[in-house]
């Protein structure tokens, strides 16, 4: 079951700041990864499109779920790729289609799958006996 705290339109009625925070890092890191620097004017244009098309199209989806959706999406098209409204859109857009239909032929998302991977190896990490190696003695 879904953290409805991390849901879209919780942030956007509860705490707006730190909705624009993460869709202005989100913002940033894809095009980071497209290996563009645009104008910080740019950038915040885009942040603000982004924040009110999620709260109007894309409420019920988690920011690290809409961020998975995305670096997908950036992935999966064939270059050229551009970061733009109707980019970020089809990306999510194509993203809950699938999810959907997923859901109604009962096949697991692939985000549920990598959010399970995340979970197991942070749980085997934290069980994880720690030794220490040497006498602690580097200032010789």
């Amino acid at each position: 079951m879904k953290d409805k705290t991390k849901q879209v339109w919780y942030l956007y009625a509860n705490d707006i700041k730190r909705l624009k925070t993460e869709c202005y890092e989100l913002v940033q890191k894809l095009y980071l990864q497209l290996g563009q620097s645009p104008e910080p004017e740019i950038v915040i244009m885009m942040t603000k499109s982004l924040v009110e098309d999620l709260s109007t199209q894309y409420p019920s989806m988690e920011m690290e779920e809409i961020e998975f959706a995305l670096n997908k999406g950036l992935r999966e098209t064939e270059p050229p790729v551009f970061i733009n409204v109707p980019t970020y859109n089809k990306f999510l857009r194509d993203y809950r289609n699938k999810k959907a239909l997923k859901k109604q032929t009962n096949q697991i998302d692939q985000y549920d799958n990598y959010k399970k991977r995340v979970e197991t190896m942070g749980n085997a990490l934290n069980k994880r006996e720690i030794k220490k190696i040497g006498n602690g003695n580097y200032n010789k």
